[in-house]
């Protein structure tokens, strides 16, 4: 029987023809990826049970930053730690601050409750930023032949354990949902079940994570051999300078486009959408400076829910789709920047449109959950490419570094961001914000254009 399951999700995953060490790989890599998921099973209600504790976006927006300061703090310092001691001891300590949050959030009632809890939050992702991502990069390199038939691979997979990944996701986001509006389950419990699925990920943390066989011998001596071969002592200073560049600052331009056009997208969901389809449907529940009733036994909540769920199912299904559909771009940064204008700016400026039509509200429903289907299909089909150009432009070497810096450079771009949309869905409305996102992912677009990599882009 174990047999038989084993074969099917190999199939699934597209790695029946992998080498062993490959498969097994894969499937650790999915089973972390399905636990680090835990964090975003809310996220269709959690804004609105931090609307309903709060009474303000911008109190929300504000304890938001806070948390993404804790981790813009903490970000590079842990970052290299984890280069110098693996992967495995991060992985599992962001899990355990994980734990501690939901467990913490089912007892939040006050403002300085999620302070706190936010900043647990931010602890987490300054030590997840660069640990299993980079551990999964780097044994993958260690492991699979350096060949183009191998690169198509890579891409293939990402998208398949994207695939796999949020079919589960939506499953039980869609539960979730259900049990919330149908069955009167309080949110507290559902926070219960996701300090459990971290707790599981603290474990399987311990089980699967480890560096490859001597990686780090291999590493520390090939950067020692580089520096005596080719770096007399009379100019270790330009090497420096030189690997300095290497390994960070010509990355650094990449990180900055990924952030700006990150931030617009996790900020819609986080704090635009669900109140978004939330005022739409129940017109007679406004936001407002003196007016946040939310409650979650109302249909509005299962639309919600019923949205984010086959949104979910539909990225899984184009990010399985988005190796063999891309497979006739050849190079990955020019694919993303198709995509990327399609995906953010042209998409905001059509919610724009449909905000500011004469439309009735089922109308404006129904266009406005289109346009967020139609998001998350061109989402789905840049995963292999956004992958394929992560991998060529970060080193093994340093890249849970490199992942941190990654992480720090998002969370300042977030921290600025964040504030700024609080305040103008406090002071303003739905449609300003979007305005707002459309000018943010603009500039995202253009600093990506202007971004290049010499050494790795191409290769």
């Amino acid at each position: 029987m174990d047999g038989i399951w084993i074969a099917f999700i190999h199939s699934i995953l597209g790695i029946s023809t992998f080498p062993k060490e490959l498969q097994n790989l894969s499937l650790k890599f999915l089973s972390l990826q399905i636990v680090v998921s835990g964090i975003y099973l809310s996220y269709s209600w959690i804004s609105l049970y931090y609307l309903s504790v709060l009474d303000s976006f911008s109190a929300f927006s504000i304890i938001v930053v806070i948390g993404m300061l804790a981790g813009a703090i903490l970000d590079v310092p842990l970052g290299i730690l984890t280069d110098h001691y693996g992967q495995r001891m991060a992985f599992c300590g962001a899990l355990f601050c994980l734990m501690f949050y939901y467990l913490g959030l089912i007892f939040a009632a006050y403002p300085i409750h999620l302070i706190l809890l936010e900043i647990l939050v931010g602890i987490y992702s300054a030590l997840i930023s660069g640990s299993f991502i980079s551990w999964f990069l780097n044994s993958w390199e260690n492991i699979a032949p350096k060949s183009s038939e191998f690169g198509l691979l890579f891409r293939n997979i990402m998208g398949n354990i994207s695939f796999a990944k949020s079919i589960i996701v939506a499953l039980a986001t869609f539960v979730g949902g259900i049990l919330l509006q149908q069955y009167r389950i309080i949110p507290q419990f559902l926070f219960l079940i996701q300090a459990l699925i971290a707790a599981l990920g603290v474990i399987l943390g311990l089980k699967f994570i480890s560096m490859p066989k001597n990686e780090k011998k291999v590493f520390r001596k090939d950067v020692k051999n580089s520096c005596e071969n080719q770096n007399p002592s009379s100019s270790r200073f330009p090497t420096l300078l030189n690997n300095l560049w290497r390994n960070y600052v010509s990355v650094i331009p990449f990180f900055i486009g990924f952030s700006i056009l990150s931030f617009t997208a996790i900020s819609f969901n986080t704090l635009v959408f669900s109140p978004l389809l939330y005022e739409i449907y129940s017109s007679n529940q406004t936001f407002n400076q003196n007016d946040f009733v939310i409650q979650f036994t109302t249909l509005s909540l299962l639309i919600i829910t019923l949205t984010i769920s086959l949104s979910n199912v539909i990225f899984a299904i184009f990010s399985r789709l988005s190796g063999k559909m891309t497979s006739f771009i050849k190079s990955a940064y020019r694919g993303i920047i198709v995509f990327y204008i399609l995906n953010y700016p042209v998409v905001w400026m059509a919610y724009i449109l449909v905000l500011i039509a004469d439309f009735t509200s089922l109308i404006k429903l129904s266009l406005i959950i289109f346009i967020f289907f139609l998001k998350i299909i061109l989402s789905g089909l840049a995963t292999s490419l956004y992958w394929q150009l992560y991998y060529q432009i970060t080193s093994s070497e340093k890249r849970s570094s490199q992942e941190s810096l990654y992480n720090t450079i998002n969370l300042i771009i977030s921290i600025i961001g964040f504030g700024l949309i609080g305040i103008i869905l406090e002071s303003s409305n739905f449609v300003d914000t979007l305005l707002f996102l459309f000018l943010m992912s603009f500039l995202g677009i253009l600093v990506l254009i202007i971004a290049k990599n010499p050494v790795k882009l191409e290769n």
